[in-house]
C-alpha cells in the first residue's frame, strides 16, 4: 500500500528518501557525540532527526509534501549552521549535500535563499572556518555547487513541463486528450462547486468520416481534423477547454454557461465547421450532443449523458445538435402527440394494444402518425372516406 503511494507520488518518494537517508547517516554520529560525552552536539542531532521523522510521517498520511519539503530544508540548514558554532569543521560538510537536496526538494528560487542564507550563516562560524582563505574557499564552492543545482533544477522543471503537456496534448490538432480532460473536468468542477456557476459539456463527431479517409486517404483526413480543431479555436471562449478524444470524436468544456447558451454555442461551432470545413468535393458536418453538469453528479455520468444526446443526433439524422435537458421535455412531447394521435383514430376498429404493438422501435408519435394516415388511407375507419389522390381531378364528397 505505502509502496504503491511513493510510486505514485515522486516527490514524496524524495521526502521519504530523504528522510532515510538523514537517519541512517545522523543516527550514528548522535550516539557517538554522548558516549563520547558531547551531549550538546548529540541532542542537535537527535533534534534533526526528529524533526526530519514528523515531517516524513505528517507527509506520508496527509499528502502535504510542499510545505513538508520546505520544513526539512529549513531545519537541515539551521542544523549545520548550528554544528559549525558547536563542532567546528562538520558544518560546512554537511551542508554541502543540504543545498543540493534542497534544490531536488523545494522550489529552485527558495532553495537558493536558504542556501545563501546557509553559506553566509556557516562562513561566519570562524570555528568552522578560522582563516579568511578557508572562508572564501567554502562560499566559492558553495556557490558553485548552487549555481549547477540552480541550472539543474530549472532544466529538469522545464523537461517536465513539455512531458506533462505531451501527455496531455493530442500532438495532431493540439487539443486536450482523455487523460488532459480527466484532469481539467475534476479542477473545473472544483471550481463551480465553490462559486456556484453551471458548467456545460459539448460532443460532436464528424459524419462520416471514414468516407474522407477511403476517398482521399488519411493525410486529407488528419487535415480535415486540423481544420476542425482550428475552427472550435476561432469560434470558442479562452476560457472553454477544447478536447480530442481520438478518431473523429471531439468535446469542449464550457464554463459559466446556460442551457440555451450550450445550445447556440454548439450550434455556432456546427454551422462554422459545416461552412469552414472541406475535403475535395465533400462537405464536412458534425453531430453534437450536449449537457449541462447536474449538482452532485460524476464526470463519468455527465459525460455518459453528453454522449447519448450526441448519438441520438446521429439517428436523427445528423448534423444537428441534441441538449441532453431537452431530451426528456421533447420525449414527453412525443408521448402527448401520440396521445393526440390515438384520439383521432380512436373510432378504428383496432384496440390501442396494436397500436403500441406497431411501433417497432419507432417513437410512438411517429407510429402514431403513420398507423392513422394507413388507416386513413385504406378507408377503414368508421363514418370516414379516404381522402381523393392528388391526381388533378377533384375528388367527389
Amino acid at each position: 500500500m505505502w509502496m504503491e503511494k511513493l510510486r505514485q507520488d515522486f516527490h514524496l518518494a524524495l521526502i521519504v528518501m530523504f528522510g532515510i537517508v538523514l537517519n541512517v547517516m545522523i543516527l550514528p554520529f548522535a550516539v557517538y557525540r554522548f558516549v563520547e560525552g558531547q551531549l550538546l552536539v548529540g541532542t542537535i542531532d537527535v533534534l534533526i532527526v526528529m524533526c526530519v521523522d514528523i515531517g516524513v510521517i505528517r507527509a506520508h498520511r496527509h499528502g502535504s509534501t510542499a510545505g513538508v519539503a520546505l520544513f526539512l530544508v529549513v531545519v537541515s540548514s539551521i542544523g549545520c549552521i548550528a554544528i559549525s558554532y558547536v563542532t567546528g569543521p562538520a558544518g560546512p560538510l554537511w551542508l554541502y549535500a543540504v543545498m543540493l537536496t534542497s534544490f531536488l526538494l523545494v522550489e529552485r528560487k527558495r532553495a537558493a535563499i536558504i542556501s545563501a542564507i546557509g553559506i553566509a550563516g556557516v562562513a561566519a562560524s570562524s570555528l568552522a572556518l578560522p582563516e579568511l582563505a578557508h572562508k572564501a574557499a567554502f562560499v566559492g564552492s558553495s556557490v558553485l555547487v548552487c549555481s549547477f543545482a540552480y541550472i539543474f533544477s530549472w532544466r529538469a522543471e522545464m523537461q517536465r513541463n513539455q512531458l506533462e503537456v505531451l501527455a496531455l496534448l493530442d500532438p495532431l490538432t493540439a487539443a486536450g486528450n482523455r487523460r488532459g480532460m480527466n484532469a481539467e473536468v475534476g479542477i473545473a468542477i472544483a471550481m463551480s462547486s465553490r462559486d456556484g456557476t453551471q458548467l456545460g459539456l459539448i460532443i460532436f463527431d464528424l459524419d462520416h468520416f471514414k468516407r474522407i479517409n477511403d476517398r482521399h486517404g488519411h493525410d486529407a483526413g488528419d487535415d480535415v481534423l486540423v481544420q476542425v480543431a482550428n475552427v472550435v479555436r476561432a469560434t470558442t471562449r479562452k476560457s472553454d477547454r477544447f478536447f480530442r478524444f481520438g478518431g473523429e470524436e471531439f468535446a469542449l468544456l464550457v464554463r459559466d454557461t446556460t442551457r440555451g447558451d450550450l445550445r447556440d454555442m454548439a450550434e455556432k461551432i456546427r454551422l462554422a465547421i459545416l461552412r469552414g470545413v472541406r475535403c475535395g468535393d465533400l462537405i464536412v458536418t458534425a453531430s453534437f450532443g450536449a449537457s449541462l453538469l447536474r449538482k452532485n453528479e460524476s464526470p463519468t455520468n455527465w459525460q455518459a449523458r453528453a454522449d447519448a444526446a450526441m448519438y441520438r443526433a446521429k439517428h436523427e439524422g445528423r448534423n444537428r445538435t441534441v441538449i441532453d435537458e431537452l431530451m426528456a421535455v421533447e420525449r414527453a412531447a412525443e408521448l402527448r402527440h401520440a396521445k393526440a394521435a390515438n384520439a383521432d383514430v380512436g373510432t378504428v376498429a383496432t384496440s390501442p394494444s396494436r397500436i403500441i404493438k406497431s411501433l417497432d422501435g419507432r417513437s410512438a408519435l411517429e407510429s402514431a402518425r403513420t398507423l392513422g394516415a394507413r388507416r386513413l388511407n385504406n378507408g377503414i375507419v368508421e363514418g370516414r372516406t379516404p381522402p381523393a389522390r392528388c391526381t388533378g381531378k377533384p375528388g367527389k364528397n
